[in-house]
Order: structure tokens, then sequence, then C-alpha cells
């Protein structure tokens, strides 16, 4: 049972589509949206846990899904089962509003991430340990008043992506 696929929908925006997810496809050359998908998850299944976990509770808020452009696609990714379950615990866990937030959030952490530091550079950045009380300290320290989860959540993973070598232990 653990190499079934599952066919898993969600919705991205037009923009996204075109400019977030056709841009990881030529970076990484995989010709395969749910390829890359599985290759990006695998590369941060141990540390999403740990970066929600900043957050905590987010309280199933609705995350929007672009300010800036209200056009949407259905997007489609065969996922293994294995893969499909924990995106559903971390939904559970973190009292997201949807399964598909979680997916968007990989894509455009990949993203903001190729684009700051180039694709050889983020995949060796994106490959070593976290330092997550550093990151959370530095967090807690930056928060004031969010309240809205989705302004949380785009401060940590900015903070993130912005101070990636930071953040990570060098061997």
């Amino acid at each position: 049972m653990k190499n079934k696929k599952h066919l898993f929908h969600f919705i991205v925006s037009e923009s996204m589509n075109n400019n977030v997810i056709d841009f990881l496809l030529k970076e990484f050359k995989i010709n395969t949206f749910s390829k890359l998908f599985e290759m990006m998850f695998r590369l941060v299944n141990k540390k999403i846990s740990k970066i929600k976990r900043i957050i905590g509770n987010h309280r199933s808020e609705y995350a929007v899904i672009d300010r800036s452009d209200d056009k949407r696609l259905d997007k489609y990714l065969r996922i293994s089962e294995t893969d499909y379950m924990q995106i559903k615990r971390w939904h559970s866990l973190y009292n997201e509003f949807g399964m598909a937030s979680t997916v968007r959030d990989i894509i455009l952490f990949f993203y903001n991430g190729v684009m700051k530091y180039g694709l050889e550079e983020f995949l060796k950045i994106v490959g070593r340990k976290l330092k997550i009380d550093k990151l959370q300290n530095d967090f807690l320290g930056k928060m004031t008043q969010l309240l809205s989860i989705a302004a949380r959540k785009q401060l940590l993973y900015a903070l993130l992506i912005e101070n990636y070598p930071k953040y990570v232990y060098y061997t």
C-alpha cells in the first residue's frame, strides 16, 4: 500500500502557476510537477513540522491564495500515500484550513529560496540541519501583535529565506 499514489487536487492562482511553478520546473530541469513536488517534499519533510511548530495552532484560517491575481487554476499532483498522510497529519496537528496551503507553502518556500540563493546554493543550504531555536527566537523577536496566521506564516518564511545560512549547522 505504501507505493500507492494519491491524485491530490488543489487551487493555485494563474500567476503562481505561470511564474512560480513553471520557473521551478525549468530550474530543476524536471518535466512533471509531481516529480518536482516529490523532490522538494523529500528535502523539507523533516523541517516543515519544526517550522510549523513555531507558529503552533494555525486556527484554521483561510489561506489567501494570491491577493494580486484572482484567476484560479485547478492543479493536480500525484503523491505517495506516505507523503499524503504526512501532509494530512500536519493539517490536523497544526489546525490548518486545508492541506493545499501546506503544498503551496512548500512551493513558495522553494521559489523564494531559489530566487535568493540560486538553485545549487539553495539545495546545499536546505540540505543542512536547521537551528530551530535560533529561528524561533528571531521570529518571536520580530513578531509584535500579528493576529493573522497568514501574516505570521509570511513573516516566518520570509525570515527563514532571508537568513537561511544563519539558521543551519555547518559541518
